[in-house]
């Protein structure tokens, strides 16, 4: 049996004026079609996942109570998309998701396993900066990594 890598590395694309994002290969293989992007809740960042990664989050969700569970369902889904790569490996963005993450110009493809991320590269470089490698340090060795 064949194993997909996951979904790894840093890519930077520019963004075109009709909001599409080339999809680096490897994610593509990785990750199937549909690719389901939808908004990060943690970041002004956008997740792109498999429709089996996208129906274990919803899985995952259902176990919450319904007040918990619905406003979550609703900033995922109302964003959200499922969208199928072009010819050339390009997925357009809705306007939503655009502005939520506030991508424009190049954009930053980051591979993160199971799924992948969108950000502004503005918003990146933010997030990198700001990395503190002590903390990942102690969570790696409290995880035996």
């Amino acid at each position: 049996m064949l194993e997909i890598m996951p979904c790894m590395g840093v890519y930077n694309y520019n963004m075109d004026g009709k909001n599409r994002v080339f999809v680096p290969a490897k994610h593509r293989e990785a990750l199937g079609s549909p690719l389901i992007v939808y908004p990060s809740i943690r970041s002004k960042s956008l997740k792109v996942c498999s429709l089996d990664e996208w129906r274990h989050i919803t899985e995952k969700l259902s176990g919450l109570p319904v007040k918990e569970r619905e406003p979550i369902m609703r900033f995922f889904n109302r964003m959200g998309d499922s969208l199928v790569p072009d010819a050339q490996g390009r997925v357009t963005l809705n306007s939503e998701l655009v502005e939520y993450a506030g991508l424009s110009g190049t954009v930053v493809i980051v591979g993160c396993g199971q799924n992948a991320e969108i950000w502004s590269k503005e918003n990146y470089e933010a997030l990198t900066a700001a990395e503190d490698l002590d903390a990942m340090r102690a969570a790696a060795e409290n995880a035996d990594v």
